[in-house]
């Protein structure tokens, strides 16, 4: 694997505007520090899968890591996390301190570039990362008892520092097993930790450098707020990690991707930009926590500064490579800094649709409005705080159909394409944007709070093969990414819960 890591997001408008509201009365000052991510949301804990703040709401922190502190650490200082969480929105960096390579375990002093991140992180109000970056020295029982020691130090300085995050063991790999060598050592360390820091967020790496997460949730550790490492890279790492994933979820452990990037495994080749933001929209469904590798000017596809540039920020867009341009616009989309002008005048209602709802994704598998087959693709997310079952949701894709016979196929499905079912409505009076619509519906299963179907890919066509003009269907997006949309709308229990229908 590569040694390169991430990035960070928060997720609770109402929280925001709370802030928001609390600022207006305070200093230039005292306002900004309100409104900083820790300020917002806190104490974090682990509920059920997901990462929650104090006040119970799910976040989703989105950041970057450093590289090698011994390499790069001149890039982790005040100035540029400052830059990082207000240009970039940061809520999380990563400390990535390597053991071996040059790292702590030669040269201790590496850590005191830690401590300098974490101190920064504190006065900047945004979560830290304590990496300690195991890799080429695959068993972390290699250095055990300098980690032991490390922690023990660590959480005494920090154990009543909301904004810190241990991670005991970046990449696991070669001959180690979870049962045998990874979980024994985690429950090591976690004892360490926890007899100086009983609150803070503690991640393990998991096997084949921490992307066995499926493997790990089948014997997971017993501290409540442990979570654990996914690890990938867009260029190499596909569908079935993120099956794997999937797998890990379903088994209730909670993860954190801390290190993933746009090159393949080995920090370069790509960009894979398409691979990426599938892998984003996955994160972003599950509202799984990550970071992007790497903070550096390395001369390779998945850092995200260009050679000889600022070790402090202020960075033009010039200054980043295309990663960098990329984490940044992706983490901006969804940080506190990006909320839109009827979150702040709405708080309570956009509450309702981010805690109490269901909604609907949908992009277009075929972004050409004329052909002779229909791709509606959806993605359902269960915003609320309860158990949805799929066999009371259904799906209505409204369109023309002109009184021809409809035929529908599933080609892929996350929860499986044997468990879709569908049927084609005619209106009894057309509409100007619709004369029908498609209903799919679902055999069985579950979405937990804070879940999603995962993608489901439909295609339709009529019997005769003729073609179709959607350029003015109601339900129709030349989409080319799942965004959610009204236009679709969703049923449970046969009242409608999402969306607005054509009139």
């Amino acid at each position: 694997m590569t040694q390169f890591k991430h990035p960070v997001t928060v997720v609770s408008s109402y929280l925001v505007m709370v802030a928001l509201v609390i600022c207006s009365f305070l200093s230039p000052k005292a306002a900004a520090a309100s409104q900083t991510p820790v300020a917002i949301n806190g104490q974090l804990m682990i509920k059920g899968t997901q990462l929650v703040n104090q006040y119970g709401a799910s976040v989703q922190l989105k950041g970057i890591s450093s590289h090698g502190l011994q390499w790069y650490g001149e890039f982790v200082n005040k100035s540029s996390l400052r830059w990082l969480r207000d240009d970039w929105g940061i809520t999380v960096f990563r400390a990535a301190m390597y053991t071996a390579d040059g790292g702590y375990i030669d040269d201790p002093s590496v850590k005191n570039k830690v401590k300098e991140a974490v101190e920064a992180a504190k006065e900047l109000g945004i979560y830290v990362i304590i990496d300690w970056h195991i890799l080429n020295d695959g068993n972390p029982n290699q250095h055990k008892d300098k980690a032991k020691q490390f922690f023990k130090e660590m959480s005494r300085l920090y154990g009543n520092t909301p904004n810190v995050i241990y991670e005991i063991a970046n990449e696991p790999n070669g001959n180690v097993t979870w049962n045998r060598d990874i979980r024994p050592y985690a429950q090591e360390i976690t004892s360490v930790i926890r007899k100086n820091d009983l609150d803070n967020i503690i991640i393990v790496g998991t096997s084949n450098w921490s992307q066995d997460v499926d493997i790990a949730a089948e014997h997971p550790l017993e501290d409540d707020n442990v979570m654990y490492a996914l690890h990938f890279y867009a260029g190499t790492h596909g569908q079935s990690l993120r099956d794997k994933a999937n797998h890990a979820l379903r088994k209730g452990a909670p993860l954190f991707v801390t290190e993933w990037g746009t090159s393949d495994a080995s920090g370069n080749g790509g960009v894979f930009l398409e691979q990426s933001r599938e892998w984003l929209t996955f994160l972003d469904n599950k509202k799984i926590s990550w970071v992007n590798w790497n903070l550096s000017d390395k001369q390779e596809s998945s850092a995200s500064l260009k050679p000889s540039t600022s070790k402090t920020g202020g960075w033009s867009q010039s200054d980043l490579s295309l990663t960098g341009q990329f984490i940044k616009e992706s983490i901006r989309k969804s940080t506190h800094l990006n909320q839109s002008d009827s979150d702040l005048k709405n708080p309570d209602q956009n509450k309702e649709t981010q805690q109490n709802s269901l909604s609907v994704q949908y992009k277009a598998g075929d972004q050409n409005a004329n052909g002779n087959q229909i791709r509606p693709q959806f993605n359902i997310i269960n915003n609320s705080k309860k158990t949805v079952s799929l066999k009371d949701i259904t799906v209505r894709y409204w369109y023309k159909a002109k009184n021809k016979t409809q035929h529908f196929d599933c080609d892929y499905a996350q929860i499986g394409s044997g468990n879709i079912t569908h049927k084609f409505v005619k209106l009894n009076h057309s509409l100007e944007s619709a004369d029908s619509y498609l209903e799919i519906s679902f055999k069985n299963g579950i979405l937990e709070p804070g879940t999603s179907t995962g993608e489901i890919q439909t295609r339709l066509h009529n019997e005769d093969w003729s073609q179709y003009t959607q350029s003015d269907d109601y339900s129709f997006s030349k989409t080319n990414t799942f965004k959610e949309t009204k236009n679709i709308t969703l049923y449970e229990n046969g009242k409608l819960v999402w969306g607005i229908e054509p009139k």
